[in-house]
């Protein structure tokens, strides 16, 4: 089982379509139409719901995900709302866009699919392809989260859980000195351990905005 699969899941579909987007993302969005900035990417799209909304607020969106289910739901929903953008499929680790094209970029609930090392790399294509100034809104998992400490812990903070319901992949859960550590490139502007109940059991994310500082 992985996303692929999840997001032919009528459940799982109904479940994320249902939901608003994120208050980072809007005020993210915010932020940038007071500057008048306009390219975005978000990563990891998923069905779209934050592309939708992006698009709706007349951002130029580019859209990626590595699941083909996910990608043609997110132009689907797209084409039904009557809006527009350039929806990629990609890997997240080497993205083919050009140093500075962002003006604001997002991940929600997908960057901490991996390993530390590789976590690191994946943002460091993040904070190549932002603007100076850009802003950066990422959602990820805490060690306080339900899944965390299940199966077997590959290096700290990452574990593989065989019986997951994204499948036998690394989770990496981190802490919020790790997350300031990870985003040195940044300030942090917002940063908050947001639960989200299922049944008898929470889960816990990271939401932050930060800005990519103008000079490193």
């Amino acid at each position: 089982m992985g996303w692929q699969d999840l997001w032919k899941d009528p459940k799982v579909r109904e479940r994320w379509e249902a939901m608003p987007p994120i208050q980072e993302v809007v005020d993210m969005a915010d932020r940038l139409e007071a500057e008048g900035r306009r390219r975005v990417l978000d990563i990891g799209c998923g069905l779209g719901r934050h592309t939708v909304y992006l698009a709706a607020r007349g951002f130029e969106v580019t859209a990626t995900d590595n699941a083909p289910a996910a990608l043609a739901a997110c132009k689907a929903n797209l084409e039904e709302a009557g809006l527009t953008a350039n929806v990629i499929e990609t890997e997240m680790t080497d993205y083919p866009f050009p140093d500075g094209h962002f003006d604001g970029a997002l991940g929600s609930h997908v960057i901490h699919h991996t390993d530390r090392a590789t976590l690191e790399r994946i943002l460091a294509e993040v904070t190549r392809t932002l603007a100076p100034g850009g802003y950066f809104v990422w959602v990820t998992p805490t060690p306080r989260h339900k899944h965390c400490g299940r199966g077997t812990e590959i290096e700290p903070g990452t574990w593989v859980d065989p019986n997951h319901p994204e499948g036998p992949i690394p989770h990496h859960y981190s802490t919020e000195e790790e997350v300031r550590e990870l985003l040195h490139a940044y300030d942090i502007l917002s940063i908050h351990e947001h639960e989200w109940r299922e049944g008898e059991s929470s889960t816990f994310h990271w939401r932050l905005l930060a800005r990519k500082r103008v000079t490193q």
